[in-house]
């Protein structure tokens, strides 16, 4: 039996005529009304966006976006309420038991939201995941039929929001906002709604109701040109790229491992340009009304250890993953304890076993959140175990870089531990593309068999020319340069305003023409939407 575990989910693509006539219109309003009903427009946008997309949807986000604001709002009044009462304490048992009390209940109120706004996503998003699972221990007679679910437009984006603000009420970074329509533009914000950037509320309020928004050429300007950049990145390199990347991996049993391995390079391209790309439409578009939000990529694919490459990719979910997961395991009694019992056996594994088990639990949510797949758990416990490994056996690296001394200043070092990462990156592709779980242990088997009976002759342009391979080269050899001029701390952006005009201009126009010339045949949604 097979079960509807992808739902279907209809969105107005960002690369789409009508997105760009829908964002121009809601700037143009923007900027026509006061100052004080800015924020409204955005609010308004947001949600004829969503309905726009899917209106059955609206119950969702408009139910977690209730729930959320009356249990934070209940959170900061019960805090508040016992502030008042601890000032008038001075006994400090008394002050001790009061603040224990009121931390209980603060945390009954912040359990009931979390439970109601991710149990909603679990429910939607997992259901059929479970039912399979069931089912596989179950005889033919007595399995549990799926059901077809329509996943909310960025479910998991939003609740990741949501959650974030329960937890920073919980914790007294900042008081629950007490207007409800404030709050939900920062959970319905229409650009980042569809793939993030994963962002906190406090970063958000200024921007939103309190600064000055006018309209500014050169800003407008830098927005466009990032737009533009995201245009090309999506519909050129990324989508050329997947035409190269469905051909290798429905055919890879016939080719050789080094075609395999190109398919999973041209995956990384496909997949950074897509993802990447896409953030650049969001971060122009909100720069286009003044709102800056997180970056969400630095040039990842120059890290030299994978705990420093998912510092750079989908940077927001990682600092999520560390404010909310890792260091609350990592600090809680019972890693404290944990650590305790083993350092009297061993100090180093006593210090490590807790920080790698935070780790493990960290990446088993980066890969579930992914997708309710098996392969995006396998993909995301990868990662984890490379970053455990790397903890574990750091004494040893060390050692061994004393021993044969190694300048680890020197560039060929860098440049060595940024293809290792770049390498076993790319291996772990394997479990991210690659929807059934046995076929990723295929791949993965027929990666190393370095097998050379099925040589070249085997490759074939009939779904894809090889100009797509050279364009997607050609592009990428662009982005590359842009790349290092941005890991040495150079603003591009600046850099092409700096220039003189009839030069600007040639670029812009080059930009602005290479999108439809070069675009691919096939448009192919934006990977991170499905989320």
């Amino acid at each position: 039996m097979e079960y509807d575990s992808k739902t279907s989910v209809e969105f107005m693509s960002f690369v789409s005529t009508g997105f760009v006539f829908f964002c121009a219109l809601a700037v143009l309003i923007y900027y026509i009304v006061p100052q004080k009903a800015k924020w409204i427009v955005l609010l308004t946008a947001s949600y004829i966006f969503y309905a726009l997309n899917n209106f059955k949807a609206i119950i969702f986000i408009f139910s977690s976006t209730l729930a959320s604001y009356i249990c934070s709002l209940c959170i900061s009044k019960i805090a508040d309420k016992y502030d008042v009462i601890l000032k008038t304490i001075e006994d400090k048992a008394e002050r001790k038991k009061l603040k224990a009390k009121c931390k209980s209940k603060k945390k009954v109120i912040a359990a009931i939201g979390l439970i109601f706004c991710i149990g909603i996503l679990v429910i939607i998003k997992y259901t059929n995941f479970f039912i399979l699972n069931i089912n596989a221990l179950l005889p033919k007679t007595a399995r549990i039929p799926g059901v077809h679910i329509i996943l909310p437009l960025g479910i998991s984006f939003y609740t990741f929001q949501i959650a974030s603000y329960i937890f920073d009420v919980y914790n007294g970074k900042y008081k629950a906002e007490k207007n409800f329509f404030h709050y939900a533009l920062y959970v319905s914000w229409f650009p980042s709604i569809l793939q993030g950037p994963i962002s906190r509320y406090n970063e958000l309020k200024n921007q939103f109701f309190e600064e000055e928004h006018h309209f500014d050429i050169t800003a407008c300007q830098f927005a466009i040109q990032r737009i533009l950049w995201g245009f090309l990145k999506k519909l050129v390199i990324a989508d050329r790229a997947a035409e190269v990347v469905t051909y290798i991996f429905s055919e890879y049993e016939n080719l050789p491992w080094y075609i395999t391995f190109t398919g999973l390079l041209f995956y990384s391209i496909k997949l950074y340009a897509d993802f990447s790309g896409g953030m650049d439409v969001v971060l122009g578009v909100s720069e286009l009304v003044g709102i800056r939000l997180s970056e969400n990529f630095r040039q990842p694919f120059f890290s030299q250890t994978i705990s420093e490459f998912w510092r750079r990719w989908h940077i927001t979910l990682g600092t999520w993953m560390k404010d909310y997961v890792f260091y609350p395991f990592s600090l809680s009694k019972f890693a404290s304890n944990l650590g305790f019992k083993i350092s009297k056996i061993n100090k180093y594994a006593g210090k490590i076993i807790p920080m790698c088990l935070a780790n493990l639990l960290v990446f088993f949510i980066v890969g579930i959140w992914h997708g309710a797949e098996w392969h995006f758990i396998f993909y995301g416990l990868y990662n984890g175990l490379l970053i455990v490994l790397g903890i574990v056996f750091k004494p040893i690296f060390e050692k061994l870089i004393v021993i044969f001394h190694i300048n680890v200043k020197k560039s060929w070092y860098k440049v060595f531990r940024i293809l290792r990462t770049f390498l076993l990156v790319n291996i772990g592709w394997v479990f991210d593309e690659v929807t059934d779980l046995k076929m990723s242990f295929s791949m993965l088997k027929q990666l190393f068999s370095f097998n050379t009976n099925s040589l070249i002759k085997n490759w074939k342009f009939d779904t894809f020319s090889e100009l797509t391979i050279y364009t997607v080269i050609f592009f990428c050899m662009i982005w590359f340069v842009i790349s290092i001029l941005k890991e040495r701390n150079i603003d591009v952006r600046k850099k092409i305003a700096s220039f003189s005009l009839p030069l600007r201009w040639i670029i812009y126009l080059a930009l602005v023409l290479c999108v439809p010339f070069f675009q691919a045949a096939n448009m192919v949604g934006f990977i991170y939407a499905q989320f």
